[in-house]
Order: structure tokens, then C-alpha cells, then sequence
């Protein structure tokens, strides 16, 4: 985990994670012991999360905004979060689940268990999947039998840094996340700089471009089949741009995306956001 740790301390450093400052306190993340006293061992969960019906470029119906695949529905942390716990249930002993929330370096504990490896992109790319995974991890204070590592890499491919519109990824495994798409339209909050706003083009909620043009993805798309996300839709593939524009209140925003992952970016951060994907021709 040092190696890990001292990219994570790198990227904080180098004030590349903006405004998301509970990253600041790194130091947290190295032991799971932090989360459950006497842990021993760090199942890793991957969750298929693909959906192929919807828009694939940075294109939409006239008048809508894209919602990256992975907010379609309900907030897969709620989900995972249920599905983890029947797992740990199985596992027995004393435990702990943790889903995206939980400071926690839940890429580096998925490569060490097998799932995969990390992608120029920065995400996780998995053998089966490619890197259309939702990730979730069970603490256990058990000794279990630990898996290897599996072997991956991109090679010589630079198709997901060249895709980025932002230039949020600054180099292979290096991202700038205050110029990520999925960072400014989900944890920004405020105003968006004027040369970052032409490039997020129509996504209003997340990015899916450098997974989109990653020949893994390409080559290993699969419809999602977990019960839990798949018959679950709220904001769905796109949104209307005007019907966001025309929320008035906290209570209506709440009424239309109760569930949702887009609760996370809040009114005011949608109507920003669609506002921003009017001016790009939406």
C-alpha cells in the first residue's frame, strides 16, 4: 500500500483533488484497522454497472443533458451497501462494509485481491468487465485466503488522455481532478471556469468518456444484471434540461430525484450544470 499512499499524498500535495478536502487526511487510509479494530483481512466487491442504451458520444436529443451510466437509477452506495452486508453475513466474524464513502483505498484493495488493475484513466479495469465496476469492500477481523494480483496493462494506448475534453488526465495514472468533468458537475461547487465549461460539453451529471473510448470497454461490454441497480430508474440515460432549469425549490428537487445519485450535486448544482450544457447547444 505505500505505493499507493504516495500517490495519494502526490495528488494532495499538488492541490489536485479542488475541493474535496476529506481526502486531505490521508493518513487514515492506509489500515483498515482505522475502520474495525482487529481487522485481518479486505474482501473486494466489483458490481457490473454498464448500460449500452444511451447516448455514447457527448451527444443527446435536442434539449437534454447525459447522466453518466452509473447515476441512471438509485445510489448505488444504499444498494452495494445491502448486498455487502448479506455477503458479510456469509463471511461471519466481526465486520464492516464500506462503499466509496469510507476513507478507505478501495482500488488498491481490489488490485491486491485480483479484480484487476489500474488504467491510465485512473480507474479500475477488470479481465471480465473492463472497468464498468461499482466498487464496495467487507472488513473482517478473519484470516482468509488472500488471491494474486492478476497481470494487466494498457500498453502503449492514449485514447482515454486524448479523449478528455478537460484535460483532466495530465499524464497516465495522474488526474487533475479539478478539471474532471465528473468532479465539476458533482463536487464543485460555484462557478465553473469559462475554459473548462465548452469541454463538458452536455453531461450535466459524471463523465463516461475515458471509459467510452478505452478498448477494454469496447471489447467486454455486459448489461448489467445485478437486481439492485438494473429495474431501478430515476434520472435514467439523459435528462431535460428545461425541467431541471424549472425546479423552484429544494422540496421539488427532492420529490424528482428522492434515491438518487444526482442529490449529491444538489438543485443548485444542476441548474448550473444544465445551464452550462444550454450554452453548449443543449
Amino acid at each position: 500500500m505505500r505505493e499507493n499512499l504516495a500517490h495519494l499524498k502526490g495528488f494532495i500535495e499538488d492541490g489536485r483533488q479542488g475541493g474535496m478536502k476529506y481526502l486531505e487526511d490521508y493518513g487514515k487510509r492506509v489500515s483498515p484497522e482505522f475502520l474495525l479494530p482487529g481487522a485481518r483481512s479486505v474482501v473486494a466487491v466489483g458490481v457490473n454497472y454498464y448500460r449500452a442504451a444511451r447516448a455514447e458520444e457527448d451527444v443527446a436529443k435536442d434539449g437534454a443533458g447525459i447522466v453518466a451510466r452509473y447515476a441512471y437509477g438509485r445510489d448505488y452506495h444504499k444498494v452495494m451497501r445491502k448486498l455487502l452486508k448479506e455477503i458479510a453475513g456469509f463471511i461471519g466474524g466481526r465486520t464492516r462494509v464500506c462503499v466509496d464513502s469510507a476513507p478507505l483505498l478501495e482500488k488498491a484493495y481490489a488490485v491486491a485481491a485480483g479484480l484487476g488493475f489500474i488504467g491510465k484513466n485512473t480507474t479500475l479495469i477488470t479481465p471480465e468487465l473492463g472497468s464498468w465496476v461499482l466498487l464496495g469492500e467487507i472488513i473482517t477481523d478473519l484470516e482468509l485466503t488472500y488471491d494474486k494480483p492478476v497481470a494487466g496493462t494498457c500498453g502503449n494506448c492514449t485514447r482515454c488522455l486524448e479523449a478528455c475534453p478537460t484535460k483532466a488526465l495530465i499524464g497516465p495514472k495522474k488526474m487533475d481532478a479539478r478539471r474532471c468533468i465528473s468532479y465539476l458537475t458533482i463536487e464543485h461547487k460555484g462557478p465553473i471556469a469559462d475554459d473548462l465549461k465548452k469541454g463538458m460539453g452536455k453531461r450535466i451529471f459524471g463523465c463516461d468518456i475515458c471509459q467510452e473510448v478505452c478498448p477494454y470497454n469496447l471489447r467486454l461490454p455486459r448489461e448489467l444484471a445485478f437486481k439492485g441497480l438494473k429495474e431501478s430508474k430515476i434520472a435514467g440515460g439523459e435528462l431535460d434540461l428545461k425541467e431541471i432549469l424549472e425546479i423552484g425549490s429544494d422540496e421539488e428537487f427532492l420529490r424528482r430525484f428522492a434515491g438518487s445519485p444526482l442529490m449529491r450535486a444538489g438543485l443548485e448544482g444542476m441548474r448550473r450544470n444544465a445551464g452550462i450544457a444550454m450554452g453548449n447547444g443543449g
